[in-house]
Order: C-alpha cells, then structure tokens, then sequence
C-alpha cells in the first residue's frame, strides 16, 4: 500500500500550506489506497535518519510505494497519476509535455513569487527592509499572475478544459495567496482557485492536514 509521510503538530498559521497536502489531494482525487505516516514536526521525527534515507531534505511529503520512494510534492503527484493512469497524459505524449511544462510552471514561475508575499506577511513584517521587500514581491507575483491571468480566460484548467495533475499543485500555490488584494482583477485567476478548492477531494485533504494524528 501506499505510504505518505505528512506533518503534524503543525502551528495553526500552516494548515493547508504544507505541501504534503497536495500528495493527499491527489491520493483522495485517484480514489488510490493509501496510509499515512505522520511525523511530529515540532519534535523534530521528520529529522530522523530513517526519514532522511526516503526524502534527503528531511521535508513533507514523501511516498513509499512497497519500497519505491519519492520526494517532492510535484513529483509525487506526478507518479500518483502515472500510477492511476488518470489526470494526465502518457509519457511521451504531445499532451504530456502541454501538461508537464504547467506543473513546472506551478513550482518555478508561479509559486516563488507568491510564497515570497506570504512569508513577508506570515514572519518578515518587523524587520528592515520588509515593507520594500513585499512591494517587489507583490510586483513580480502580480505579473506572473497577470500572465496567468490571460491562459485562464481561454480554459478551465491549466492544461485544457479537463481537470488534470497540475492542477493539483498550481491550485495549491495559488492558497499561498492569503492576501486578496494581490487578485484584484485578476478574476480568472481567483475563478480558477475557487473551482479547483471546491472539489471534494481537495476538501478531504483539507480535512485530513487539520486534524493531523489522530489521538491514540
């Protein structure tokens, strides 16, 4: 069976911003059988060597599949998909490539840029130079949604008109946006969040980061 390690005994101000979120979200979207594995971040059970020999950067998520390992979030949803063969293309498809360049898009483009406004916000504020700080970032993550912006005025999703794996991931930058203002008329941005965070597996995952381990 699948095993995905996620974090508990998270700060509130984290639910649904740790990226193991997105490996749930794709499990519970593939109706894929799965276990998890959860590792006490605030004890530190995600330092752990054993940890450390499935995912180096002793980061969440991680995927055990019978003794196969992945790391990093995108690459887990990636290989859930493959593995369901649903959401996604073929390798080697004209289709895939469509759809791969918007899941690196996801992860290089959109997502450092609107991470950087959320950190500012969640623990910059008070130091010297952050309000210069977040004005650049809100530049750049304005521009990059901008060009978002235009792709989903065209399509539903990134890819096309059908829900696909990069979805998952971009979707779940996009949460990183806590501050409104940063989609102010940017409403095919703001439309595309909305549907994606609607579908139920995505609430279930939801659900599950919240609730964390359950009590023994």
């Amino acid at each position: 069976m699948l095993t995905i390690y996620a974090a508990t005994n998270l700060p509130p101000f984290l639910i649904g911003a740790v990226r193991d979120l997105r490996a749930v979200w794709a499990a519970e979207e593939l109706a894929l059988p799965y276990r998890l594995h959860w590792l006490d971040v605030r004890a530190g059970e995600h330092r752990a060597d054993w940890y450390r020999a499935i995912n180096p950067f002793a980061k969440f998520p991680a995927l055990d599949d019978d003794g196969v390992h992945v790391f990093e979030s995108a690459s887990i949803v990636a290989y859930l998909a493959d593995k369901a063969r649903r959401l996604i293309p073929p390798p080697g498809a004209p289709e895939r490539t469509a759809h791969d360049q918007w899941l690196f898009a996801a992860l290089n483009t959109i997502e450092p840029a609107v991470f950087q406004v959320f950190l500012h916000d969640l623990a910059y504020g008070a130091m010297e130079g952050a309000a210069a700080f977040r004005a650049a970032s809100v530049e750049t993550a304005r521009e990059r949604l901008g060009a978002l912006d235009k792709v989903l005025q065209t399509r539903a999703y990134a890819a096309g008109d059908d829900f696909a794996a990069a979805d998952i991931v971009l979707a779940h930058v996009l949460t990183f946006i806590r501050d409104d203002a940063l989609l102010g008329g940017l409403d095919a941005v703001a439309a595309y969040r909305a549907r994606c965070t609607a579908r139920p597996a995505y609430r279930r995952a939801l659900e599950i980061q919240t609730a964390g381990k359950p009590a023994d």
